[in-house]
């Protein structure tokens, strides 16, 4: 080696020991503030379904432009072969493209468009599963049950749910299956949740007997002036504070431990189809029904806004 290839080695070398992106600023750099926007981004990617390395290679092409594999190799400090194959799963997510051009480069999407496409995509894998439940069910039915103490009577049943999510499909499968009524304790905050979450528009199309306790009241959200008003009363002492609960027919009970004072993350309740606790939260309901006060709309506004 000549010392005109030695030298240019060892530029080469220190040109790539220098490549540092905002991934890599210090605390006290100027970069750092950056730094810790992008990792919020990164962590609410992670929320599509991305991994961090796929939220952090999509970050960086947004920032820095078109890259080729190498290229976010290296600045990105990942594994060769990690590399390839994230930016074959972005290109397959269709979030990046990939260039005319050798050796291959790619960019990112804008991050509007690509959430769509993400959202998008999501919703079409919804669409399947939901279309595929009929068929799945169809084909579980046809299979006898093996299970000899199904013959032995009804077992009793209990489920425990944390985090919205969870808990908003199982309401929804109660309010899908009701036949007779639904009776529901909840406090302000409870039925704002529940209005988001479309629950009162699905209570309102239903031909059943709806019986709704807000407790305590201090200030009555105006979207339940759509609801039928004789179905809803209120409590404004403290007697039930922070309690919520949804009785259908007789045969579930589904009670937040953790109701909306707490966050959407930490929301916790328990279901069951116990007879002898779904027989005491009617009893509960009953008695508060009857110690409430009807809803006067007119009256009720009037005292709270004016």
């Amino acid at each position: 080696m000549t010392i005109s290839d030695s030298k240019s080695s060892i530029i080469m070398k220190s040109t790539e020991q220098a490549i540092t992106t905002v991934f890599d600023s210090e605390p006290d750099s100027q970069m750092h503030e950056y730094k810790l926007e992008l990792e919020k981004i990164c962590n609410e990617l992670l929320k599509f379904g991305l991994t961090r390395n796929q939220a952090k290679v999509f970050i960086y092409l947004g920032k820095y432009g078109s890259k080729t594999s190498p290229e976010v190799c290296k600045a990105l400090k990942l594994p060769r072969t990690e590399t390839y194959n994230v930016l074959n799963d972005l290109l397959n997510l269709g979030i990046i493209s990939s260039e005319f051009h050798h050796p291959t480069k790619y960019s990112a999407l804008p991050m509007d468009k690509a959430i769509l496409t993400m959202v998008n995509d999501a919703q079409e894998n919804v669409n399947k599963l939901a279309k595929k439940e009929l068929e799945v069910a169809q084909l579980w039915n046809k299979v006898p049950s093996f299970d000899s103490s199904l013959t032995d009577g009804k077992l009793e049943k209990f489920q425990m749910l944390q985090g919205i999510p969870r808990i908003n499909n199982k309401l929804k499968e109660m309010i899908k299956d009701a036949e007779n009524e639904i009776k529901i304790i909840c406090t302000e905050k409870d039925l704002s949740r529940f209005y988001y979450s479309d629950f009162l528009d699905m209570l309102g199309n239903l031909p059943i007997d709806v019986k709704l306790i807000i407790s305590p009241t201090q200030k009555i959200p105006r979207f339940i002036q759509t609801l039928d008003r004789s179905k809803i009363r209120l409590m404004p002492t403290h007697d039930l504070d922070n309690q919520c609960f949804i009785v259908k027919d007789s045969d579930e009970v589904l009670v937040f431990l953790r109701n909306a004072d707490q966050t959407s993350r930490n929301a916790f309740a328990f279901w069951t189809d116990t007879n002898s606790l779904i027989s005491s939260m009617k009893k509960l309901f009953n008695y508060s029904w009857q110690n409430s006060l009807p809803l006067d709309f007119e009256r009720f506004l009037e005292h709270q806004y004016n």
